[in-house]
C-alpha cells in the first residue's frame, strides 16, 4: 500500500499551495498533522528569503535571506541555522501524528544537518507522508507515489491525492 505521497514540479505551480489545501482538509476532518512547510517571503513582489513554519504549533522563523552572512549557502541565500529549532519541534510530534507533511526536500533544507536528519526521520516513519521534492533531488523511498504538479493539473491533483491519502488514514 502506497503511504508517502511524493509532489514535484517547477517553481510557481502551486506545490506549496496543494500541500496547504491537503493539510486543512485533513485537520479539518479531525486528523493529527505534524510536519513542517517552508514559505518563500517577498518583499515589494522580489523574493528575499524563506521561513520554516511548524504545522502543530504554528511557530515559524527564517530558513534562508538574502543578504545574510552565513557559513552555508545555497544560491543567493544564506542558511540560518535557527531554522534547525523549527524542524526538531516538527520532530517531536510525528510520532503522534496521523499524517506528516514535509514541505520542502530540497537543496536549502538539506544544507542543514539538523534538518536533513528530521526529513529523513520524516521519510522512515511508519506513517502517511506528503513531501514536496524539488525538481532536481531524488528520492528512493519505498512505498511512494510521485506526482508531478503542472498549472493545468494542479487543482485535479489537489483531489486525487487528497482522495488517496484519506483511504490511507480510514
Amino acid at each position: 500500500m502506497i503511504k508517502k505521497f511524493l509532489i514535484t514540479g517547477n517553481p510557481g505551480v502551486g506545490k506549496t499551495t496543494l500541500v496547504l489545501y491537503i493539510v486543512n482538509k485533513v485537520k479539518g476532518l479531525g486528523y493529527k498533522v505534524s510536519g513542517f512547510y517552508c514559505p518563500e517571503v517577498r518583499e515589494n513582489n522580489v523574493r528575499v528569503g524563506f521561513k520554516i513554519h511548524d504545522l502543530v504549533t504554528g511557530k515559524e522563523g527564517w530558513l534562508a535571506k538574502v543578504n545574510v552572512s552565513s557559513d552555508k549557502r545555497v544560491g543567493k541565500y544564506g542558511i540560518i541555522k535557527e531554522a534547525s529549532e523549527i524542524a526538531l519541534l516538527s520532530k517531536n510530534s510525528m510520532s503522534d501524528s496521523d499524517l506528516v507533511v514535509i514541505d520542502e526536500i530540497g537543496p536549502m533544507e538539506l544544507s542543514v544537518s539538523e534538518i536533513k536528519d528530521v526529513i529523513y526521520y520524516a521519510l522512515n516513519l511508519d506513517k502517511p507522508l506528503v513531501a514536496v521534492v524539488h525538481r532536481n533531488i531524488r528520492l528512493n523511498v519505498s512505498n511512494a507515489k510521485l506526482y508531478r504538479v503542472t498549472i493545468e493539473n494542479r487543482d485535479r491533483l489537489r483531489e486525487v491525492i487528497l482522495n488517496e491519502i484519506l483511504s490511507v488514514l480510514k
